[in-house]
C-alpha cells in the first residue's frame, strides 16, 4: 500500500517530511498540492462523527463528487455506526467518480471544534489506514487530519500522524497492563 500524504500548505509537508521514519519510508510519501488532482484510489476525509461535508476539505469533495457522496455517508452512519460514527472509527463510501472512486470517512471530531490535543488524528488516521488496508486499496491519499477546523499545529498533528500510521500497518501488542496503555 502507498500512503499519500497531500498538504496544501508547506508548513504541514515539512512537518510530515521531518516525522516519516525509515520504517515507513518506503510505503508513505509527501506531496504538496491539491488532493483530487492525485492518482489515487481514496480520498480521506477527516469528516465529522455524523457525516455532514459542507465545510472545509469535505465541502471540496461534496463539490467534486457531488451531493449524493454526503447522503451515502449518512445513511451507512445510520445503518452501520448507529447514527454517530466515533473518532477512531472509519467508513469506505463510493465516490461515483472513477477517478477517485473511494472516500474513506475518518472523523476527527464528533462536531466541529477546535481541537484540544492531537490525539483525534491519531485515532482518525489509524482508522483511515485501517479501512484502507482491510479494503485491499492499493493508494490513498491523506489530508492534514485536524489541521483545517481542528487547528491542530503542523508538528503535532504530522507526529500524531505518523504513529497512527505506524501503529495501522505495524499494530502494537495488546497491553500488558494499564500502565503499558497510558504510555502508547
Amino acid at each position: 500500500m502507498e500512503i499519500v500524504l497531500c498538504a496544501v500548505q508547506p508548513h504541514l509537508a515539512a512537518a510530515w517530511r521531518e516525522r516519516i521514519g525509515a520504517d515507513l519510508s518506503n510505503c508513505v510519501r509527501v506531496v504538496e498540492g491539491d488532493i483530487l488532482s492525485l492518482d489515487v484510489l481514496a480520498v480521506v476525509s477527516p469528516a465529522n462523527s455524523y457525516g455532514f461535508m459542507d465545510g472545509g476539505l469535505d465541502a471540496l469533495y461534496t463539490r467534486r463528487f457531488g451531493p449524493q457522496l454526503q447522503q451515502r455517508l449518512q445513511r451507512m452512519i445510520r445503518e452501520q455506526a448507529n447514527g454517530e460514527l466515533l473518532v477512531g472509527q472509519a467508513l469506505l463510501v463510493e465516490t461515483g467518480y472513477p477517478p477517485i472512486p473511494w472516500c474513506i470517512s475518518a472523523p476527527t471530531m464528533r462536531v466541529p471544534r477546535v481541537l484540544e490535543t492531537a490525539e483525534p488524528a491519531y485515532l482518525a488516521t489509524r482508522a483511515a489506514v485501517r479501512c484502507a488496508l482491510d479494503a485491499g486499496l492499493e493508494r490513498v491519499a491523506i489530508p492534514g487530519m485536524g489541521t483545517g477546523t481542528g487547528c491542530l499545529a503542523p508538528r503535532e498533528a504530522a507526529a500524531a500522524m505518523a504513529w497512527g500510521i505506524r501503529d495501522a500497518l505495524y499494530p502494537p501488542a495488546f497491553p500488558a497492563s494499564l500502565a503499558e496503555a497510558r504510555s502508547f
